[in-house]
């Protein structure tokens, strides 16, 4: 479709960068909504499928988004951490956990003004080093909630509007930042398939609400849209740990979705880390998991660190990936019927990229990451050889 997108009037020398997460947005809810914001900067500047970082879950994907490196790098290997030496377990929400630095860091050492908006605030509390405004829909400031009312609950189909209002109040002022990353949450595709009326509804609302965020703001802008993961429905759960006890080897299995968000996926999800409590038992539960029910693929640790650029100190002995139907999870028996949707697995890789504004090649683009290094080499942060 044809549609003309135009700025109000400022200096040349202004320009705006934005990267915006659709958490869950696999390419088919864009083919079913209509959204004609996003089909204008798709049509003006590109369009691919492209893939996100596996294990396909939110922390993942939105740290390799946000430094523009593979979890090798910046250290986050899912959504909840279990030390292979202590035993200790967390959730992986806290800065503490990078071991790279974030865009935001960056554009402060270059001297300009950066902003991070999220719905979770687990996000803002992981992504935030370095930003000059960061904000949550879960624990909004005081003066966006008096221009903007409080938000939805996160379990909503409308707090993501509202977290897309908070950014086009943010760029009204005079002071606005010249990086912003916003990052939704997917509570919507968790519950509704992409051609389901709320879907198609919530989609349309966040596209006019870009659209007014666009028109907002001052100068020339650079944007890219992508996603950290797709969503499937999902028929089948397996419980891994009941397994594998099933065949006397002591271990437990990690769902890597799990988080405090439950009612979005009940923590069950596409892939699992298995913790062995000993370790001359790996060839025989790989034999185990590879004939069971809704298993995909077992890797060992060091196939999974050469395969999907994972760190190995931060992953368990074996990474299991479903099947497109499966989730992992716990569970009162061994297996059981579901109807959920989620994500977690290969199957969920698939994502949507869309830039716009930039003069770079992007010939090159080919993960969900890379939104991020073409952002940032229109930004000036990055050579163009990173590139390559």
């Amino acid at each position: 479709m044809s549609m003309d997108i135009s700025y109000p009037q400022a200096a040349s020398d202004l320009m705006t960068h934005l990267i915006i997460c659709i958490d869950g947005c696999s390419p088919d809810y864009l083919r079913q909504a209509d959204t004609p914001m996003l089909d204008a900067l798709a049509l003006g500047g590109f369009y691919k499928e492209v893939r996100a970082m596996v294990p396909t879950v939110t922390n993942v994907n939105n740290v390799s988004i946000v430094t523009g490196t593979y979890p090798a790098q910046h250290g986050i290997t899912s959504n909840y951490y279990r030390n292979r030496e202590t035993g200790q377990a967390v959730y992986m929400e806290t800065a503490d956990f990078l071991l790279c630095e974030t865009v935001f860091e960056r554009v402060q050492r270059a001297g300009q003004r950066s902003a991070l908006l999220t719905v979770k605030d687990k996000l803002r509390t992981l992504l935030d080093t370095g930003a000059s405004v960061s904000i949550s829909a879960e624990k909004p400031p005081a003066w966006l909630v008096e221009r903007l009312g409080p938000p939805s609950n996160v379990y909503s189909l409308e707090v993501n509007h509202w977290l897309m209002a908070a950014l086009r109040e943010l760029m009204r002022g005079e002071n606005a930042p010249k990086f912003v990353y916003v990052a939704t949450t997917d509570y919507v595709m968790h519950k509704f398939a992409p051609e389901s009326d709320e879907a198609i509804w919530h989609l349309s609302q966040l596209d006019q609400l870009l659209s007014e965020t666009l028109n907002t703001v001052r100068g020339d802008v650079t944007i890219a849209v992508t996603a950290d993961h797709g969503m499937e429905a999902k028929t089948q759960a397996v419980d891994l740990t009941r397994v594998l006890a099933g065949s006397s080897i002591p271990a437990e299995a990690v769902p890597i979705i799990k988080d405090r968000y439950v009612a979005h996926h009940q923590n069950m999800g596409g892939a699992a880390y298995i913790y062995l409590e000993n370790r001359h038992h790996l060839l025989e539960t790989v034999a185990v998991l590879e004939t069971c029910p809704g298993v995909e693929k077992v890797l060992t640790a060091e196939e999974s660190t050469t395969l999907f650029h994972l760190h190995p100190a931060r992953i368990g002995d074996l990474l299991v990936l479903a099947k497109a139907d499966t989730v992992f999870g716990t569970l009162q028996t061994t297996e059981e019927r579901v109807d959920l949707r989620s994500h977690g697995s290969l199957h969920e890789q698939l994502v949507p990229l869309i830039g716009y504004g930039g003069s770079s090649r992007t010939d090159w683009i080919a993960e969900n990451k890379d939104a991020m290094v073409w952002t940032e080499s229109e930004i000036g942060l990055q050579e163009q050889t990173t590139m390559i």
